[in-house]
């Protein structure tokens, strides 16, 4: 099938109740219409000007109440749902692979997990409200799960801008072999990364500036061990870290020590602030270089955003 299929959209109409009897509007003309009007000269921002743009696409004359009728249907968002998995799996390829000799080649699944948030109408503001009130009373945020493998989208969630980005994370497989999430300091959990591990699954996670766990090994990056860091606290030792090294940790936090995990630390002199990245990725396998170069790809996903925010003319 391909993502417009006249007679695969019609039948899915059918079964969800969208098309009860075939007159003038037909599923396909509709959702181009909307499509058609959504991304188009941005002169949209009323129904009338939706339903003017139907009539101008099909040749047709449909009555106002008539297109409204349709536009208001419950069964809408469901087939508009339905046809967005469509081309999603039409359009998905592999466009990113690693060399075979990568130890990340044996992931089937590298998932991106980010948020981007966006001003809308300020009279939205009751139903969703902004974090930053004053420049923007009214935003939305943008959740999203991105399998970098394909380039493409696999989840996306639209919720107030308030909500957290922790709460919108998706629910996790029961088995996640084969499968490396990257995620930005907003989504650091603990608990989180224990059922990833559990379920024998791989994260790499940016960790914010007020972790403080106890340090059970250290290594530089040019493979010494330094002892004298062994039992102690992350911030009471942080400022006699070297900065012209990275270091490799394996650290262990209060609660948790079941799940002990790596620990990469570097000196950012451009910002003049330490880097935290912590990872169940084990040292044999993947260098300390490995875990910094695989969360720089988390980039890919903020090159999306930007994407969809300059075709959306946003």
């Amino acid at each position: 099938m391909t993502c417009f299929d006249r007679s695969e959209l019609l039948s899915m109409a059918e079964q969800l109740g969208f098309t009860i009897r075939q007159r003038d509007i037909r599923p396909l003309d509709f959702i181009l219409s909307l499509i058609d009007a959504l991304a188009g000269d941005g002169n949209c921002d009323t129904l009338a000007d939706l339903h003017r743009k139907f009539n101008e696409l099909t040749g047709l004359n449909v009555s106002y109440r008539s297109w409204a009728n349709q536009a208001k249907k419950d069964a809408l968002p469901t087939l508009i749902l339905w046809l967005w998995v469509q081309c999603l799996e039409i359009f998905s390829r592999k466009v990113m692979a690693f060399d075979e000799d990568s130890p990340f080649s044996e992931f089937e699944h590298i998932l991106i997990q980010d948020g981007s948030s966006q001003a809308v109408y300020d009279a939205l503001k009751e139903a969703f409200p902004g974090r930053f009130s004053t420049v923007s009373p009214a935003a939305v945020e943008l959740h999203t799960t991105m399998d970098l493998l394909t380039n493409n989208l696999v989840r996306v969630q639209l919720t107030e801008d308030t909500r957290s980005e922790r709460d919108c994370l998706p629910p996790l497989p029961t088995s996640m072999a084969y499968i490396l999430m990257l995620m930005d300091a907003g989504y650091f959990e603990l608990e989180l990364f224990a059922a990833i591990d559990d379920r024998e699954g791989s994260f790499i996670c940016k960790a914010p500036q007020s972790i403080n766990p106890t340090i059970l090994s250290a290594v530089r990056e040019d493979g010494k061990n330094l002892n004298r860091y062994k039992g102690q606290k992350l911030k009471d030792v942080l400022s006699g870290f070297p900065k012209d090294q990275c270091l490799d940790l394996d650290v262990e936090w209060p609660g948790f020590k079941a799940w002990p995990f790596r620990l990469v630390v570097r000196w950012n002199d451009k910002k003049q602030k330490w880097v935290f990245v912590v990872t169940n990725l084990n040292r044999v396998e993947f260098t300390l270089s490995d875990v910094l170069q695989a969360y720089r790809l988390r980039w890919q996903i903020e090159l999306i955003f930007k994407e969809i925010k300059s075709y959306s003319r946003l």
